[in-house]
């Protein structure tokens, strides 16, 4: 099933799930609006079919182990946090927390979490090693290294993974009822004119059932960008829209 909807000014991309992922686990969604500043966000959820559940982390991202085609594209994911990082380094950072410029700098600027959010004064994710960049002032830091995961940063607290819709956008979430927000990723202007293009990406999501030990893993790929009719057909073609398998 292909899913390529249009909730008012927002567009809903449903992505796919993979078959070795734990059965709670329905995949991701993407929503695009165009930001007050005329940039292009997308804000990747999580999606669970079953209630209790616990977030842990995210990780893996951009590896293919799924069986599924390759990554393609460029994410061209753009900061505006540059002065704002907690450790000193004014270089732009991908944790949510470190931006204290307020609502609107935040809605133009990519970040992620595993909180649901990114508009704490605090930092509610921390990323793990395998996401640092060079130490230099010309590092890179318009995508999510390959590899990189994050989690959440107050580990004895439960960060429940919870009902209904976020964000005001009715009925994007596929699953039916339980979600959380893993990233936002923000690209310069309106992407369907200044030739941005599709980008695919692979995830994988750590959780488990609230009052277990037990980690449980989701993982799939989810996509950004405006499709053409072609490049919808090519990406129905490889499994990445709105396949799930069970």
């Amino acid at each position: 099933m292909k899913t390529f909807a249009v909730l008012g000014a927002t567009v809903l991309i449903a992505s796919s799930a993979s078959a070795q992922s734990a059965p709670q686990w329905a995949g991701f969604s993407v929503v695009r609006s165009i930001t007050a500043a005329g940039n292009t966000q997308y804000k990747i959820y999580g999606n669970w079919n079953a209630s209790n559940i616990v977030m842990l982390n995210a990780l893996d991202h951009g590896v293919n182990n799924t069986g599924q085609p390759a990554q393609f594209g460029t994410m061209n994911a753009r900061h505006q946090d540059a002065g704002e990082d907690a450790d000193g380094n004014p270089l732009a950072s991908w944790s949510a927390g470190v931006n204290l410029l307020g609502t609107a700098a935040r809605d133009n600027d990519s970040w992620v979490t595993v909180s649901g959010s990114g508009t704490s004064g605090g930092n509610d994710t921390a990323l793990d090693p395998s996401f640092n960049y060079p130490p230099s002032s010309g590092a890179d830091r318009s995508f999510i290294p390959v590899a990189a995961g994050w989690y959440d940063a107050t580990p004895g607290t439960a960060n429940p993974v919870l009902a209904g819709t976020q964000g005001g956008h009715a009925g994007q979430n596929a699953a039916g009822g339980f979600q959380m927000l893993l990233m936002q990723i923000v690209r310069q202007g309106d992407d369907a004119t200044n030739g941005m293009g599709l980008a695919r990406f692979h995830l994988k999501t750590g959780f488990k059932v609230a009052n277990t030990t037990q980690a449980l893993f989701g993982q799939g790929s989810y996509v950004i960008g405006v499709p053409t009719p072609g490049a919808l057909a090519l990406l129905g073609l490889a499994g990445a829209f709105g396949r799930r398998r069970r």
